[in-house]
């Protein structure tokens, strides 16, 4: 077997320090990551349910508290969809709120990123910010996804945000993944920017 190269130290110490930042706060929003209001948040977050079109299992890659997963699994009854929760993340304590809010999932959710984390089944959806790699390794990545963590038939959906402060529109996932060679099945955006851009391609 071919070894891997390693994520960047400063990258992994990156992640480490958006752990810690993250579990200064107490409000669950917060703590994944978002400093907008819950409608924002809905509005923003909700599109990921455009890539799903039946009930199983989503992976979310940088699950952070797990909140996410909440409530996606929330929304998706909302439109009929039943959705089965597995999160992994970079920090520990992160993971341990997750399984503390999801506590019927809570073998659910690991600790890892998705680079070099070796799962021990694959998953209809599997979702990803592109930003959990450095960008020179994000055509690998895309591909690891979609080849060891996506089940026959599923679908990995990739996501981008952007910043309203700062007027800064969401990195184009559609061609990047479309740059890495796969085949775009779909895509969404919200907001005026647009702030929140996802697109998926099927396995």
């Amino acid at each position: 077997m071919v070894a891997r190269r390693r994520l960047p130290k400063s990258f992994v110490v990156e992640l480490q320090s958006l752990e810690s930042s993250y579990l200064e706060e107490d409000d669950p929003i917060r703590q994944s990551g978002f400093g907008g209001e819950p409608a924002r948040w809905r509005s923003e977050r909700e599109p990921i349910l455009d890539a799903i079109d039946g009930d199983g299992e989503i992976l979310d890659i940088g699950c952070a508290n797990g909140y996410l997963l909440e409530c996606l699994m929330t929304w998706g009854r909302e439109r009929g969809l039943l959705l089965q929760p597995y999160g992994l993340d970079q920090g520990p304590g992160l993971i341990d709120l997750a399984k503390l809010r999801l506590p019927d999932f809570e073998s659910n959710f690991d600790v890892g990123n998705g680079w070099d984390w070796e799962p021990p089944r694959r998953f209809r959806y599997v979702y990803t910010l592109y930003d959990c790699v450095p960008m020179s390794y994000l055509t690998e990545y895309l591909h690891r996804l979609r080849q060891r963590l996506v089940a026959r038939h599923g679908r990995l959906i990739v996501g981008a945000y952007g910043s309203n402060s700062r007027g800064v529109p969401a990195f184009d996932v559609a061609e990047a993944l479309s740059s890495a060679g796969l085949v775009v099945a779909g895509s969404t955006t919200a907001g005026h920017l647009p702030i929140a851009k996802f697109a998926w391609v099927d396995a």
